[in-house]
This record gives structure tokens, sequence and C-alpha cells, in this order.
């Protein structure tokens, strides 16, 4: 038995649903796709060097390939825990737990696996999942799967349910091919985005896209807001309505760590400040830096506006008459303006009365229309 083939036995042993391996050259076609887009305005400017994200060797200057898993995410629990008198934020289907960790977890046993099979030569790894490499070109060569053109890779097996890990090592393996798959003429994912964000196949505009919407701290278009729904964090939509998606079935994976459940309290988001969020949700990539507490208070107030629960009419109004944050009391404004009602149609006008910003202004004025 090969070293590859003894590498993916383990791996499966150890809860991986897919492994595959290519070599660690860089993925320049990638790199200049990312370039154009970029060019084109449809990503935002970066502060990284593209070259380097996309070559494995800027991260291991030695490295002779890479390990590509994959680990599904699909579970057949409920999507939204909401109860009388506590409204909830649904969040995308992969930050319920955090599989990222999982996944670098098994792959952190691999290499020990290897470390054990190369006593001849000193092993040198470098292990991530969602870092700083571009890992679905790793994934497509190594035939993980392939794009989508909703950007995302997709798999026979599970279809875009899953999460990608890597493992660069300075280990030469034989290489897997990549897959003679594609969409084919199902345009299924660009239909069903509700904002268009999929402008071409395989083209985002992220400007136009929830997902990316969910995590940066920017005034909400209105036409947006009125199809965020009851969303907390994150966008499945075009996942959602991919055929081989919808033919996946549910693995049912629960790693523990960095789980939330599948959705959130929105007033409690609310009541938090920045601190007592980082720390609850320390161990979820919710938590993580750059995903803007601001985005995601902004994002509960839309989906409370968009649910129309009476009962969220106090902690927006806190937020309206006390937060420091302009974009914070806007979408707020237009939240209570969404639930209406008398109550509603008073704190909209006392707030009238003392508010300074131009910006809420408008939004207190807009939401006093819509009563």
């Amino acid at each position: 038995m090969s070293l590859k083939d003894e590498i993916k036995n383990f791996g499966y042993e150890i809860g991986l649903d897919i492994i595959r391996v290519t070599s660690a050259e860089p993925f320049q076609k990638a790199a200049e796709r990312i370039s154009q887009q970029v060019c084109r305005g449809l990503r935002p400017k970066w502060n990284i060097d593209v070259n380097s994200y996309c070559n494995p060797k800027s991260i291991l200057s030695d490295a002779k390939s890479v390990i590509v898993a994959a680990e599904c995410y699909l579970t057949s629990e409920p999507e939204d825990l909401s109860k009388p008198g506590e409204p909830h934020g649904t969040i995308a289907r992969y930050t319920w737990r955090n599989y990222y960790y999982d996944i670098k977890t098994k792959l952190r046993m691999i290499a020990n696996f290897l470390k054990e099979r190369t006593t001849n030569q000193k092993l040198h790894f470098r292990c991530y999942s969602n870092g700083p490499l571009a890992e679905k070109p790793m994934a497509e060569r190594a035939g993980v799967g392939w794009y989508g053109k909703h950007g995302i890779i997709v798999t026979k097996e599970y279809g875009t349910w899953i999460v990608l890990g890597e493992l660069i090592i300075n280990v030469k393996l034989d290489e897997d091919d990549a897959l003679n798959e594609n969409c084919g003429s199902c345009n299924a994912c660009m239909d069903g985005c509700p904002t268009n964000a999929i402008i071409e196949p395989f083209i985002i505009d992220v400007s136009r896209c929830l997902q990316y919407f969910s995590h940066t701290q920017l005034v909400m278009p209105y036409h947006i807001r009125e199809i965020w729904g009851n969303r907390l964090y994150g966008c499945m939509a075009c996942q959602e309505i991919c055929p081989i998606n919808r033919r996946a079935k549910p693995r049912d994976r629960k790693p523990k760590y960095g789980e939330i459940g599948s959705s959130l309290p929105l007033i409690s988001i609310l009541q938090m400040n920045e601190s007592q969020y980082r720390q609850r949700y320390r161990e979820n990539q919710i938590g993580e830096w750059w995903v803007s507490f601001g985005a995601i208070q902004r994002n509960a107030i839309v989906a409370l506006g968009n649910i129309g629960d009476q009962t969220a009419i106090p902690a927006l109004t806190k937020i309206l008459g006390n937060s420091r944050s302009t974009i914070l009391r806007m979408h707020a404004a237009w939240a209570i303006g969404k639930i209406g009602g008398h109550e509603a149609n008073f704190i909209l006008k006392e707030a009238l009365k003392i508010e300074k910003q131009l910006g809420v202004i408008k939004e207190i004025e807009n939401a006093l229309r819509m009563l």
C-alpha cells in the first residue's frame, strides 16, 4: 500500500469525508482570476499579495505536496430555534459549530501519522482551514470537487455542504487527478441568488452578496433589508437551491467545539457589548476579529424589523436613543417603523425631536411614512 493510501485510510478512520492530494506548485490561474476581479471592483482591494495567497510555498518554502480534506457539515437539525417572545436570527450552517477547528485537528493527527512513517526525513508541515491560502483552487486541482457557478466547490457526495482543510507538507506524494465534472447547463444558483450577486458563471459581485454584507459594517440599502429576512449571519440561498445539495444526505456530524446552535436570540445580541459578544462566541467563527460586531448588531436589528415581533420594541428603542453608532440608530429607526403600531409612532416622533445626525433623521422620517 502506498503512503498516500495509508494516509487516506487513516483520515477516513478519524472522520474526514474526502481526502485528496495535489502538488504544492503555485495556482497561477487562480491568482490571475482574483486580480482581475479586484480590478473590476467585484472584490474589495486586498492588503495581501495575491501571488503569495495562491502559492503554498509562501507558507512552507520546501513544500512538495498538499493534502486537501473535506468534512461534511450537513445535519438534520431544525434551522430556527425561535420561541414565543424570543425571536431568533438564523446563521449559516457551517457556523453552527466550528467545523474549521475540527478539520484542522484531524489534519494535525494526519501530520503525526506521517511523522511516524517518514523517519528518514524531518517532516515540515503547515495546517489550515479557512486560512491564509486560496483553498478552493487546491481543492479543485486535487479532485475534491469542481467549481460551481456560485464560486463554491461542489463535491459528488456532499454537494457544497463541506468545509475544506489543507495540510502542506515537505513530503512528495502521488498526486490525484482533478475531476472531469462541472455543473453543465444548470443555473439554479445564479437564478436563486436573491440579490443577483452571481453576475456571470463563477463571478460574484461581493457588493451585492448577502454573505459579505453579513460580516461587513455598512449601511444596508432598503432593497437588501426587505429581502434580508431573519438572517443574523451568512447566506446559503445559492447552496439551498442547488440540485446536488438537495440530494445530499446529512452526515449529522456534530463536533462540540464552538457549538452555538442553528439560530441565536436577537434581542440578547442587541443587549451585549462587543467584549461580551467576543467572549460568548470566542470558540466560533462568528466571534472572529474579521466579523464586525457592528454588522452583527445591524443584522439583528434588520431581522427584528422583518420578523415584526413587538417584544423587540424596547431593545430597538434603546439603540435608537442611546447607541453611539449612527449606522445602528439608522437601522433601528427603520426596524421600529417596520414593526409599526401606535407605540412605534410615538417612539419615532420623540426620537426625531432630539436626533442630530442627518442620516438618522432621514431614516426616522422614512419610518414614520411607513406607519
